[in-house]
């Protein structure tokens, strides 16, 4: 149980001795919880103004919507999944710009479920058919990769679509030259493309990616990664980023980072 567990625990005895009548502590429980929806919806609506204006103000760039974002993921709790997030709301912009028209954007899966028992490859999948053609895990604070390349041979035995594969981490990879001859010996089992790239190598990749298709500019390309992230914190996404965690904290924070001169 995630939470307030004492004071949970706490309440249900006292039910259980008859100090407090269930059904009052109920309805308490119940106006609490729909306070906070309210309280989370103001301060999502605060948010994207705060957005619109600070996009309305600034020329954006890659430079600029990386460096926000990144300050956000590294001074909020629970950064692995901020940057999970990062990524996928960057594939979101990309595919409303058409980057990959023949490929579909699976919507964001929950925190550590690219394993073979949910069927991912990675946090990020792009879909063809119904199969995995493109996968990236991201792989925050962590920096040697040999047991996650190993687990990656496995599901790709059982992923025959996939072309592209890759491991995005928030820190230099450590090792890899030990690391390359495995890649490329699974490149050439499976006939895919293997990459390991830092977090900030990735988005300039995407970028690059996007800019040569011509479909849209750097600067729509960053603001509309900025759109995509904040409303996906918002819960404004759910169709495409149902995000199940508490992100009342990385609102007020992501606020903050918007508002800050």
């Amino acid at each position: 149980m995630r939470g307030a567990r004492s004071e949970w625990v706490s309440l249900v005895e006292a039910i259980e001795k008859d100090e407090v009548v269930s059904e009052i502590a109920l309805r308490y429980l119940l106006s609490q919880l729909l306070n906070q929806a309210d309280n989370f919806r103001r301060l999502a609506l605060q948010t994207i103004e705060n957005l619109t204006l600070f996009l309305e103000a600034t020329v954006i760039d890659k430079g600029i919507s990386l460096s926000l974002i990144l300050r956000h993921i590294n001074q909020s709790d629970y950064a692995a999944r901020l940057m999970e997030i990062a990524m996928h709301s960057l594939m979101q912009a990309m595919q409303e710009y058409q980057v990959f028209p023949d490929s579909l954007l699976k919507p964001l899966s929950q925190m550590r479920s690219a394993n073979k028992k949910h069927g991912n490859i990675g946090d990020i999948e792009l879909l063809e058919d119904r199969q995995i053609v493109e996968a990236w895990d991201a792989k925050y604070g962590k920096s040697y990769l040999r047991d996650e390349i190993e687990e990656l041979s496995e599901k790709l035995e059982v992923h025959p679509a996939v072309r592209k594969a890759g491991f995005v981490t928030s820190l230099e990879a450590e090792r890899i030259d030990e690391l390359m001859p495995r890649c490329h010996e699974i490149e050439e089992i499976f006939g895919i493309s293997l990459e390991i790239v830092t977090f900030k190598e990735w988005v300039g990749l995407q970028f690059a990616r996007t800019l040569a298709e011509e479909t849209t500019t750097e600067q729509e390309l960053a603001s509309a990664w900025l759109i995509a992230y904040t409303e996906s914190l918002a819960q404004r996404r759910r169709e495409i980023a149902p995000i199940d965690e508490p992100c009342y904290q990385w609102l007020l924070k992501l606020n903050e980072t918007l508002t800050i001169k």
